[in-house]
């Protein structure tokens, strides 16, 4: 486990350009073979700390790596149209039982007109009663469906 360690600590990485050993030491960790041989001529490896163009290049390296993982990870993704204010209807659980008489056959599959009270991420929403503006729940946007009165 010491030499996955080590290996894992001494690469470099794809997203900052850089090891880990290089941004938290400052410097690069040191091999069992500098310990048997003089690698002194292959670099010293050390950063200077209070070198700003490093540390810069290390943080852009970062941003555009996390903007890559963002651009696949919301490809193929639409925007929803609902906004605060909005009258919608959400999709109801669902659930049969006979020991209480209900079929989800006959039961209606989406909830009375509520408002969308205020958005809580980009994809969740607080969902209110329209008449009282009192909070009911909140729901996913995929949940959600247009309700027209």
């Amino acid at each position: 486990m010491p030499w996955l360690s080590m290996a894992f600590n001494t690469a470099v990485h794809e997203s900052t350009k850089a090891t880990p050993d290089t941004l938290f030491l400052g410097r690069e960790m040191g091999s069992p073979l500098e310990a048997r041989w003089d690698l002194s001529s292959v670099g010293s490896g050390q950063v200077n700390r209070t070198d700003r163009e490093f540390w810069s290049q290390a943080y852009q390296n970062l941003k555009q790596a996390s903007r890559k993982v963002a651009l696949r990870y919301n490809r193929g993704r639409k925007p929803h149209c609902f906004t605060v204010g909005n009258t919608v209807s959400y999709r109801l659980n669902l659930v049969s039982s006979k020991a209480r008489e209900v079929s989800v056959k006959i039961m209606l599959r989406w909830s009375e007109p509520v408002v969308i009270a205020r958005e809580i991420r980009p994809n969740v929403v607080m969902l209110a009663n329209p008449s009282t503006g009192v909070v009911v729940r909140r729901a996913h946007v995929s949940q959600l469906k247009s309700c027209v009165l």
